[in-house]
């Protein structure tokens, strides 16, 4: 294993760091050990004898554990039965008070029966997926020289798959919001035939803030997508259109759902998530200049790096599950829903290790994944784009 002298790197990055000589391009080789993925005994020996092979002295498991970003959409979860059965009660009409037009001969029936309106909806669709993995204890132990170590690889290899089902969740929550999206986004459906969905709940901040301002294309002061994130006047606008529906869901209305049911959300049950680039503008633009922080800080929110992917962190492209209508949103910065609208009713997880194989020695443990992702669109929901 070769051994470089980098005297002559030390020197120059620690002339660059003293201010002494003017930044340049370092040459590393040497200095950053990238890593030999096999030893070899003709390679890997000390530099006396070149004969004797060089050993590991320290091993370093390389493990970290993932938290689930999206761990808050996990609403409830029942162990037994399968079926989430939801019933929603209709507002009563008005009616006229015969009390102040009574007249003589007349009677007043009061066994008029008015039936309350009910609505019933069965959740029923469940997502089983399976993770599994292979350990060979036996073949294992020469590749370590004692017990802890071979159980520290081991625990790190489970942790893994725990990862993985994390990264899972959070991915599948992901594609939960994004459906959402695509049922309020309107849309063409894929089945022959099938009528067109109107349903809009887009909320378009640059559209809202040029009409406002009264800006045309090419005006000063117009905003675009492009532009918008780096205009302190539209980042506060935007912050005050985003609070003014987080008031207005809490007002009985159909505006924000599917127009089915009457609705209002309570402040404590909205869930608003905000594109992480969007609000770090909101912070480094608006909020560190405020005089009050608070009049252009958004309320409790939380953040997501992307929607979809992470190399387009504001778009959706999805064919949704009402009717398989292909819908992209583009620009989209924030989501605000009624906790009820999306979300995760029930989760199964059973983890199950077979015995040894006598012949093969080796055993599996298999990670059996079930949710019961849903969306309501009886409940309230609101998206924000910089369209």
């Amino acid at each position: 294993m070769d051994t470089k002298q980098i005297y002559t790197i030390v020197n120059e990055v620690n002339a660059e760091a003293f201010g002494e000589n003017a930044l340049s391009v370092v040459n590393t080789e040497g200095l950053i050990s990238l890593g030999n993925v096999v030893l070899s005994s003709t390679v890997n020996t000390e530099s006396f004898l070149n004969t004797l092979v060089q050993r590991i002295g320290r091993t370093i498991i390389s493990f970290r554990q993932y938290r689930n970003k999206l761990g808050d959409m996990v609403l409830n979860d029942f162990e037994y039965g399968a079926i989430l059965q939801k019933i929603r009660v209709h507002l009563t009409d008005a009616e006229t008070d015969p009390a102040y037009a009574l007249a003589d001969g007349e009677s007043v029936d009061p066994w008029v029966i008015n039936k309350p309106d009910v609505e019933q909806k069965l959740f029923v669709t469940r997502t089983p997926y399976l993770f599994h993995v292979t350990i060979a204890r036996k073949q294992l132990k020469e590749a370590f020289i004692n017990e802890a170590a071979m159980g520290a690889f081991i625990g790190a290899v489970f942790g893994q798959v725990r990862n993985s089902i994390e990264v899972s969740l959070e991915n599948l929550g992901r594609a939960c919001i994004n459906n959402m999206i695509a049922e309020f986004t309107p849309g063409t459906p894929s089945g022959e035939g099938a009528a067109a969905t109107t349903l809009n709940h887009e909320v378009k901040l640059v559209t809202l803030y040029n009409t406002a301002r009264s800006f045309e294309s090419g005006d000063a002061g117009y905003v675009d997508a492009d532009t918008a994130l780096f205009d302190d006047a539209f980042l506060r606008y935007a912050v005050s259109v985003i609070k003014s529906y987080s008031d207005n869901l809490t007002d009985m209305s159909t505006l924000y759902n599917d127009g089915s049911i009457e609705s209002f959300t309570p402040r404590e049950d909205q869930r608003l998530k905000v594109l992480t680039s969007f609000q770090r503008v909101l912070e480094t633009v608006v909020q560190y200049s405020a005089f009050n922080e608070e009049m252009v800080k958004l309320g409790a929110y939380s953040v997501v790096n992307f929607w979809q992917s992470a190399q387009t962190p504001g778009t959706v492209n999805i064919a949704r599950a009402s009717d398989g209508a292909e819908i992209e949103a583009e620009n989209v910065i924030a989501v605000l829903y009624d906790r009820d609208a999306l979300g995760i009713y029930k989760r199964d997880e059973d983890v199950l290790t077979t015995p040894v194989n006598a012949r093969g020695l080796y055993y599996n443990t298999y990670y059996h994944q079930m949710e019961l992702w849903f969306n309501d669109t009886s409940e309230n929901f609101v998206y924000f784009t910089l369209n």
